[in-house]
């Protein structure tokens, strides 16, 4: 195996393989629904509130090519809104993120305290990985996109 040349910890944020004494720590990264509802700048807010209609999440993350979050448009705001109008006009930038090796445990904790109940879950250069649901780990049957 060849060395890693940004280190152990830049691996691990980046949701890449692990082994050794973290093998078995359950970590965000492995636990999220990886398509969450997305969308460009250039998409409609009607688009999106369309895209919500069925959807167990309250926001659409806004992505761009590389599937990096910009920001997220939540159905609160959709309500208020011009349908006409692009994403960019009504999204918050730049929404929370966290990365991929930390810990599920913790990450549930910390959500249950702030009263959360997802958490954006990106590499280090802001790329989606995908949504973590506090609820997926605290009832491991249930899946990550269902309503509750």
């Amino acid at each position: 195996m060849a060395d890693y040349v940004n280190g152990k910890t830049d691996w691990f944020a980046h949701g890449l393989p692990r082994e050794g004494e973290t093998e078995n720590v359950a970590y965000a990264g492995e636990l999220v629904d990886e398509h969450p509802p997305t969308c460009h700048l250039e998409s409609s807010v009607a688009e999106v509130a369309d895209l919500l209609e069925q959807s167990a999440y309250g926001y659409c993350l806004i992505v761009n090519q590389q599937r990096v979050v910009l920001g997220r448009l939540r159905r609160s705001v959709i309500a208020g809104a011009d349908p006409t109008a692009s994403v960019e006009s009504a999204m918050e930038s730049g929404p929370s993120t966290v990365r991929p090796n930390t810990p599920a445990r913790e990450l549930a904790e910390r959500l249950r305290a702030q009263e959360l109940r997802t958490a954006v879950v990106t590499t280090p250069g802001g790329r989606l990985i995908g949504v973590f649901w506090r609820e997926r780990l605290e009832a491991p049957d249930d899946q990550a996109g269902s309503s509750s």
